[in-house]
This record gives C-alpha cells, sequence and structure tokens, in this order.
C-alpha cells in the first residue's frame, strides 16, 4: 500500500489530503465530510474505514473540506445549513476533476462515500457528475438535505446504509431511498458508534464498489 499527500486547489482554497493506493486498484473512491474538531480525514474512524477500503483493492482520497464545520450533534448527524451543503458538494467536484487528470487513478472508476449530513453532497455531486461514477454509497445519512430535484436526477448505483434503530434516522433514509431512480440498495446495521457497526458498514460498501467497478474503466462513464 503507497500514501501519497495530495492538494487540490479549489475556489482559492487549499485542500489537503492523502490518496491511499493498493499494489492493483480496482477503483478509487473519493470521501465526503467536512472539516471538524475530531481531525476530519486525520480521525481514527475515517482512516479505518479508508483501510478496509484498501485492503479490499479500493484506492482511497480522503481530504478536509476546508471552511465547513457542522454545527451541534453527535453519531455523524450534525446540522448542514443549505449552503454548506453546495460549498462541500463544489469542493467534492474539484477533488473528482483532480481524479479523472492525476495519472495514478484517471483509468480507475471512481465512486463516492458519505457519512451523515456530508452524504447530501454526495448526492449532489452524483446528480451533477454522475456520468463520471460507477458507484455511492452513504451511512448514516441525511441524503435529504440534497434536495428532490437532486435526488430525482440521481442515476449512479447507490447504497443507503442504517446504523442502529432511531425511527427518524430510518423514516427519512426510507423516503430519500423511495425517491431514487437508480439501482439502489438500503441496508440496516447494527447500533451507530461502535467500531463493529463502522467494520460492518465499509464491507457493505467494499461489496458494493466492488461489484459495480468490476469491468470498468474511467473511459467507460
Amino acid at each position: 500500500m503507497q500514501e501519497q499527500f495530495v492538494s487540490i486547489t479549489a475556489d482559492e482554497l487549499q485542500l489537503d489530503g492523502v490518496l491511499m493506493l493498493p499494489e492493483r486498484p480496482v477503483g478509487v473512491v473519493l470521501f465526503a465530510h467536512g472539516a471538524s474538531a475530531d481531525g476530519g480525514y486525520r480521525n481514527a474512524a475515517t482512516q479505518a474505514t479508508a483501510s478496509d477500503f484498501v485492503r479490499a483493492g479500493l484506492a482511497t482520497l480522503c481530504f478536509d473540506q476546508a471552511g465547513i464545520a457542522p454545527g451541534g450533534g453527535d453519531g455523524g448527524h450534525r446540522y448542514f445549513v443549505h449552503a454548506d451543503v453546495v460549498l462541500l458538494a463544489r469542493q467534492l467536484e474539484k477533488a473528482l476533476g483532480w481524479l479523472r487528470i492525476d495519472a495514478t487513478t484517471r483509468k480507475l472508476p471512481c465512486g463516492l462515500y458519505g457519512q451523515g449530513a456530508s452524504a447530501a453532497a454526495v448526492m449532489q455531486v452524483a446528480a451533477w457528475r454522475g456520468s463520471e461514477l460507477a458507484a455511492l454509497a452513504v451511512c448514516d445519512a441525511q441524503v435529504e438535505l440534497a434536495g428532490k430535484a437532486a435526488l430525482d436526477n440521481v442515476r449512479v448505483p447507490s447504497l443507503l446504509i442504517v446504523a442502529g434503530r432511531d425511527p427518524d434516522v430510518a423514516g427519512l433514509n426510507r423516503m430519500a431511498f423511495a425517491a431514487l431512480r437508480c439501482d439502489k440498495q438500503l441496508e440496516q446495521i447494527a447500533a451507530p458508534g461502535s467500531a463493529e457497526a463502522r467494520h460492518q458498514a465499509a464491507l457493505l460498501a467494499c461489496d458494493w464498489y466492488t461489484r459495480h467497478f468490476n469491468g470498468h474503466a474511467s473511459g467507460d462513464f
């Protein structure tokens, strides 16, 4: 496994992150999350998920999306205003563009991964640039923040993972799932916050990406 530190210029902001590469990657997954007090892409949970992906043969790009600090809440369900979702999505779009031209990743099929409120930005990018994506997965997602228009336009194979038994979270995910008009799957796993739940979500996502990356190159999208 190789690690490369990368810097991406997005709307005059410098986005710093890490590209992790297995020996023979079958695809690359771009992580979505806002900068936060827990260290963003450097936090233990993000690094553990990225490591699970790399072990499954998936390259990962994780970086801090500067200037987006979610408000209160816990368990990944933080409050984002609409402007934050759009800004996060625009920065993801820049990073996706970088993956499409970088010599290391440009021939790999690409996916998106988001958790909590950042999943709304994943859906926005999927609606805008779905032709460049092979699959996406979101966990404990607040995808409704993307808006109905975005959800209606997503054609990227989408996996929604719900952790725990919170009826509000489950209900919102079911509503978003019903709105999607694409190859889709909804999975419910153990209670959120545990290492086992994080690992289980990562394995489900890896299986989803591998299934949809298989046989594709970037030129196919």
